[in-house]
């Protein structure tokens, strides 16, 4: 047994140890020429050194290009075998090139981004197709961001009134094409209603002044992001100044009392007045409908809601019921509608009067800005005089809670006789 031990292993062992270590090198070398192809695609590309004053079109802020390359690459098979999607990217040198180049992507584009695959001693050959790059100009410039009317409802008990500023801008920098294209079409900004809680405004000081009624909800800055189309919608934070005063203006909403008569009177067309007028037809009286000082008057009391306190203060001493009296309405029913009188002198008070007693501020110092700071008071009276105007046009009398106060007027054969709907 010993014998045949040492003959095998023993006996002219230099010569079995070079053949052993031949096998191994022959192994090495056969396993290394064995090659394979195969075809990736959607390489990332990624430029580098690009002039200062230039981009690329699709260039994203990491550097990566929106587009993709399709790599046929060629080399050592175990190497090739185990790359994964994600494992390498290309990078393309941009320094030294004109505005229009065909990329000529070789061994030493290629970049791992896997620690364990070693590509430019494992790859023998790479093919593409042609991967042209124009460079644009960079330009930096303001676009202007239109503020949509928000979606979804407010919380219960509040109304939703507007928002502030109207107008925000965004800085952005990009290839010269883009940017003035988004110049001419703008960024839009939308909000949603339902993500703001009851809770959330009940918190909210009102403004000053009989101003408890409004209150503002500071857009929180998770907000305050646009998506840029030529970034494929990636979303930035709006860096305009205006953006840090953004705001939701919300009412609470209750019944006001009027507390104060409102005059009814009738409008007789002068091209009728032969046939109707007020000796013809005058306003008859009833247990609601009252003479003062010559005057006929509502003494009935009434209730508004859907406007402010302040709103109702300015304009309760100019309202008036007023009937049309005109032939030949059907079923002589006669058109009765609320009217404000001297409407641009109460528009004019009631803008004067905010800004002057800064009802909308909060009593965070950090939040005195509003008529203080503000670049363009044009801008901001303009905004209050929609807010005039839009409290104007939704005004509607009540007689509780669960009643509206309608009038309507009847032509008769010696008067015109006014009914409440429920009379």
């Amino acid at each position: 047994m010993e014998g045949n031990v040492k003959k095998r292993f023993i006996d002219n062992w230099p010569r079995k140890l070079l053949a052993l270590v031949m096998g191994i090198c022959l192994w090495f070398v056969i396993d290394y020429s064995i090659t394979a192809t195969r075809i990736f695609t959607r390489v990332p590309v990624r430029v580098v050194n690009l002039p200062p004053d230039k981009t690329i079109r699709g260039l994203m802020p990491n550097g990566m290009l929106d587009r993709h390359l399709t790599l046929t690459l060629t080399g050592t098979k175990d190497v090739i075998d185990k790359i994964e999607p994600g494992d390498f990217e290309v990078v393309i040198d941009a320094s030294g090139k004109g505005d229009e180049w065909i990329a000529q992507i070789g061994k030493k584009n290629l970049v791992s981004l896997n620690p364990d695959i070693d590509l430019i001693h494992n790859v023998t050959a790479l093919s593409h197709s042609a991967f042209v790059m124009r460079l644009s100009k960079l330009i930096t410039d303001k676009i202007p961001i239109h503020i949509m009317p928000p979606k979804g409802e407010p919380p219960q008990g509040y109304q939703f009134l507007d928002i502030w500023p109207q107008k925000l801008t965004h800085v952005i920098s990009g290839p010269e094409e883009d940017v003035r294209q988004l110049q001419l079409k703008g960024l839009d900004l939308t909000f949603d209603l339902s993500d703001i809680s009851a809770e959330d405004l009940d918190n909210l000081k009102g403004g000053e002044h009989k101003q408890r009624d409004e209150v503002s909800f500071y857009v929180p800055e998770s907000w305050k992001r646009v998506s840029i189309p030529f970034l494929h919608d990636i979303k930035q934070e709006i860096n305009g100044p205006e953006a840090r005063y953004l705001r939701i203006d919300f009412l609470r909403k209750a019944l006001l009392p009027i507390d104060s008569k409102i005059p009814i009177r009738v409008f007789y067309p002068l091209m009728t007045s032969n046939v109707l007028n007020p000796i013809t037809r005058p306003l008859e009286t009833n247990h609601w409908i009252a003479s003062q000082n010559g005057i006929m008057v509502v003494t009935q009391n009434l209730f508004t809601d859907d406007v402010s306190r302040f709103f109702l203060d300015i304009v309760k001493n100019n309202l008036e019921l007023v009937i049309i009296a005109a032939e030949g309405e059907k079923n002589g029913i006669l058109p009765v509608s609320v009217q404000f009188i001297d409407p641009k002198r109460l528009e004019d008070t009631y803008v004067a009067l905010v800004l002057s007693i800064g009802k909308d501020k909060e009593d965070d110092a950090d939040q005195l800005h509003l008529d203080h700071a503000d670049p363009n008071r044009m801008q901001r009276q303009q905004y209050l005089r929609a807010r005039f105007r839009n409290y104007m046009q939704s005004f509607q009398l009540f007689v509780d809670k669960e009643r509206l106060f309608i009038v309507r007027a009847f032509l008769e054969e010696s008067n015109i006789r006014v009914a409440e709907r429920n009379d």
